[in-house]
């Protein structure tokens, strides 16, 4: 995989991400495993431990994989946050990983920026991460699609985020109960950050930062 490509994961990890942004924090570091994430969160001072496996938060993480627990968590502005997801951090990883460049994590609530981000490209991958990486999730094709329509100048379907809402993945996240239930209206809000979110690979980590036209937007 080569050139410019967004990976695609709403329910919950970009958007969760989006939200790591929105409250200060430098930048993230994806991790594909739990051993990963922790080993990385032991050689980085004052990080933080955010994700989930099964869609819970591991006992030993400071946050879920929820935009709700970001908005509630104390002082994050400037610190570093070590993500490990079943579905977004695990695909961008191994996207980035295989050639992918420059690369963007993407979401609704970042929608706008990151069409803006990608449109001067000659040619745009779009990645929809889905459930655990393997199968359709209609929330992130739906975002897809937004995307698409953005970066080629159409005018947005208005039926969309209602078509969102009544999907199998608003469905999963309304009936499980570990999940807050005001997790789908943050991921649902459109276009509420103006920035986008840049990933890259340095000597084996990969990094995400918020960005907006013109470089890093550092403590948004």
């Amino acid at each position: 995989m080569s050139g410019t490509t967004v990976v695609i994961d709403t329910f919950r990890a970009f958007s969760t991400a989006a939200y790591l942004f929105g409250r200060g924090v430098d930048h993230i570091v994806l991790a594909e495993t739990l051993d990963e994430a922790r080993t990385r969160a032991r050689t980085i001072p004052d990080s933080i431990l955010c994700g989930e496996d099964g869609g819970r938060k591991p006992d030993d993480f400071d946050l879920g994989n929820s935009p709700v627990e970001v908005g509630a968590f104390p002082d994050l502005a400037g610190r570093t946050v070590i993500m490990r997801t079943s579905a977004g951090a695990r695909t961008l990883v191994r996207a980035l990983r295989s050639g992918a460049d420059p690369l963007y994590a993407a979401s609704l609530v970042v929608a706008a920026s990151t069409a803006a981000a990608v449109r001067p490209s000659p040619r745009v991958t779009i990645i929809a991460a889905g459930l655990g990486g393997v199968s359709i999730a209609d929330e992130d094709e739906e975002t897809a699609g937004l995307i698409s329509d953005r970066i080629l100048g159409r005018a947005d379907d208005p039926m969309r985020t209602s078509r969102i809402q009544g999907g199998g993945g608003a469905t999963r996240l309304r009936s499980t109960p570990w999940i807050d239930p005001e997790d789908l209206a943050r991921c649902l809000d459109v276009d509420r950050f103006p920035f986008a979110l840049r990933a890259r690979l340095n000597e084996g980590v990969v990094t995400v930062r918020a960005t907006r036209s013109g470089g890093p937007c550092p403590g948004v």
